[in-house]
């Protein structure tokens, strides 16, 4: 049996736990985290679908294209089928503004009713608007997305372990295969000194209820998504990255996790010849 460790509990540790479980159910998955739902970072996150290349560095407009074209149909599949609720996914309409001219971003046949503003009515939300945009998308709280992942994942055998790890190889002592999903720890766990947090916060017109700042993964050189190795002693251990997301964590989310299945599966066939039984 193949063991597979999974480092970090975020939407895009537990998607691509779920997306390899599911494509091969003979894995021995395991999650090591130092924190689970509701204790995440994201728990606080909004989880609006938009890409925006401020949040992804250098990541190829390609990429994310296909990354957050994949969530969207999985989003849609959900709430098509009456999932909604128990997903944390709520459909909004929204406007955004932008104090520069923008052409129309590569996305926009995705969302719903995706519509640029006339200068006009830039105009109507004060002069220094210079261009902006209407569509309809989806929201997909964390809060409630995570716990729901984590039903699906027991139900197919996923272990959970809360533990604080301080370096990938600790991981390494007791997998196979090592999928990092570990987020702003990566910074010391790989250790990568591109990641950098970046503050996110979401002020309303309205009472304080609560006060609370995310700490987006940030990464300068975009997305990490891609094989690497470690070597501990005379063994080999592949490794899949997948971090760096920014402020696009869940718009990226299920997009990156089937990527990471499909690259994990070409690495478990390469280097222990388990095929899928999918």
């Amino acid at each position: 049996m193949v063991r597979v460790v999974v480092v970090g509990a975020g939407v895009n540790g537990v998607g691509s736990a779920l997306a390899l479980q599911r494509l091969h159910p003979e894995c021995q998955i395991t999650i090591i985290a130092k924190d689970f739902t509701p204790n995440t970072t994201g728990d606080g996150a909004a989880g609006l679908w938009e890409p925006y290349r401020k949040g992804t560095g250098d990541t190829p407009d390609s990429k994310i294209l296909e990354w957050a074209g994949v969530t969207w149909q999985q989003f849609s599949e959900w709430y098509s089928k009456g999932e909604g609720k128990t997903r944390g996914l709520s459909l909004i309409h929204g406007t955004t503004l932008n104090s520069v001219l923008k052409p129309s971003p590569s996305w926009q046949h995705i969302p719903l009713g995706y519509a640029s503003l006339t200068p006009d009515q830039c105009a109507q939300f004060g002069p220094r608007y210079k261009s902006g945009s209407r569509f309809t998308t989806f929201t997909a709280e964390p809060s409630k997305l995570l716990p729901s992942l984590l039903r699906d994942l027991k139900a197919l055998g996923t272990r959970l372990e809360v533990r604080c790890l301080s370096s990938l190889k600790e991981a390494a002592d007791e997998a196979d295969l090592v999928i990092n999903c570990s987020g702003l720890g990566a910074r010391d766990l790989v250790p990568d000194p591109l990641v950098f947090p970046v503050r996110g916060q979401v002020i309303r017109s309205a009472e304080v209820v609560e006060e609370w700042v995310g700490l987006r993964p940030y990464r300068s050189k975009g997305v990490r998504l891609e094989a690497d190795e470690l070597q501990l002693g005379n063994r080999t251990i592949p490794v899949v990255h997948n971090y760096g997301h920014g402020g696009c964590g869940v718009t990226l989310s299920w997009g990156c996790s089937q990527e990471v299945a499909r690259l994990a599966s070409r690495l478990i066939l390469r280097h222990h010849g388990h095929a899928s039984k999918l």
